[in-house]
């Protein structure tokens, strides 16, 4: 294990503490997406702030989840929605009753309610460019979990207390789809084991999408927090850039030939036409078009964690006025037809080109003030981007 994890904090945790004493290289090289990996060696408190027992009926009580962000499951399925208010929202009473009886909690949505969470996520989605969702398992003494499944996201599983012991099985199809789900696998379907382990407090597993699992909880509650990494696939990338190339081009949003299916004419006409698509695809299609819509669905529409920034929207910023970037996943700039641009976590600026340069400056900086951006822009001009640019939410006081 690295000397900065045993230094780290959880709430400063990057993704090279999930796996370490692997390296980002070796663990992309030979792990993800291909085999479990458990990692060992932090102290036994270090995910503790990041959410514990005493936190589940502050959560309940303070968020008042629905059904689909509390659930409550045993190893017959998920449980009827029978621990509900008449609002809908979550009883604690009757939560807890449940859980007393060997039901395990699943509060999902974390990465958007609680505060420590939200700012894991949006570091780790920073580093993998892929969007991360949390949520915490917490499963009586001596009880199974989810019965037998596989879930179609890749999964890190963060133990914070008490223990539970591991198998993960043979995928039973090859990186399925990545819906956001689980399938339930009977147990006659299931081969042996390929890896066996117990999380003590402070242990990681990694399990890959599509490898079948089941956990035991040990002779104390267990709470492990998920990191799910809800991959976008070359599949969603050409799917935006079709998806681009069809806002520019009224070809691709005419019907398909009327009767293609019951005419050996149609069908004919639509093989032709299929390949005139397939190279206007190939030679029209541009990158930027589905990297756009990656940094959009990544951080565009996800703001970063709250900070108090209304307090600064008003403030005097002159030019010597210190600024820095508030907790963003991303800090996309781009130019293209005379104009330049910024994708970052909340939202985005899109203005003349002459701003390029000034924009790729605070992209890369930690601090700056107005004086200090480079490119031909005025000191005026440079006072009223970065006043545009506090107001937008990228920037705030230092």
């Amino acid at each position: 294990m690295s000397p900065q994890l045993e230094m780290a904090r959880s709430t400063e945790a990057v993704f090279a503490d999930l796996i370490a004493p692997i390296t980002e290289e070796v663990f992309f090289r030979d792990y993800w997406e291909k085999q479990p990996l458990v990692s060992r060696g932090r102290p036994a408190d270090f995910f503790v702030p990041l959410f514990s027992i005493r936190d589940v009926d502050k959560l309940i009580a303070y968020t008042k989840p629905k059904s689909g962000w509390l659930d409550l499951v045993s190893a017959q399925g998920f449980v009827a929605d029978n621990y509900l208010n008449a609002d809908g929202t979550a009883s604690v009473n009757l939560v807890r009753e449940s859980y007393l009886k060997g039901s395990t909690i699943i509060l999902s949505g974390l990465e958007q309610v609680w505060e420590p969470l939200v700012v894991l996520a949006a570091r780790i989605e920073a580093q993998l460019s892929h969007p991360v969702a949390m949520a915490v398992y917490l499963t009586p003494p001596n009880f199974q979990g989810v019965k037998p499944h596989f879930d179609t996201q890749e999964n890190f599983l963060l133990q914070v207390e008490g223990t539970k012991s591991w198998k993960v099985y043979k995928p039973l199809q090859e990186l399925p789809p990545v819906e956001g789900s689980y399938s339930p696998v009977e147990r006659e379907r299931l081969s042996e084991p390929i890896c066996e382990t117990v999380l003590h407090p402070g242990e990681v597993l990694y399990i890959p999408r599509g490898f079948v699992h089941e956990g035991i909880a040990g002779d104390q509650p267990s709470l492990h927090i998920t990191v799910d990494i809800h991959v976008r696939t070359w599949l969603d990338f050409f799917s935006d850039a079709l998806a681009a190339m069809a806002q520019r081009e009224p070809r691709f949003r005419r019907s398909l030939p009327a009767g293609f299916l019951n005419s050996e004419e149609g069908m004919q006409l639509l093989d032709s036409e299929f390949h005139e698509f397939l190279d206007l695809f190939r030679d029209r299609t541009q990158l930027s078009d589905a990297v756009s819509k990656h940094a959009e669905v990544l951080a565009v529409k996800k703001p970063p964690a709250p900070d108090g920034h209304f307090a600064v929207l008003h403030a005097d910023i002159h030019a010597h006025t210190r600024l820095k970037k508030r907790q963003t996943t991303l800090n996309r700039v781009f130019e293209e037809n005379g104009m330049a641009g910024m994708q970052f976590s909340g939202n985005h600026i899109v203005g003349p080109a002459k701003i390029a340069g000034a924009l790729k400056y605070i992209a890369h900086s930690d601090t700056l003030t107005p004086a200090s951006l480079p490119g031909p822009l005025t000191e005026n001009e440079k006072i009223v981007l970065v006043r545009r640019l506090v107001r937008i939410g990228l920037l705030t006081l230092d």
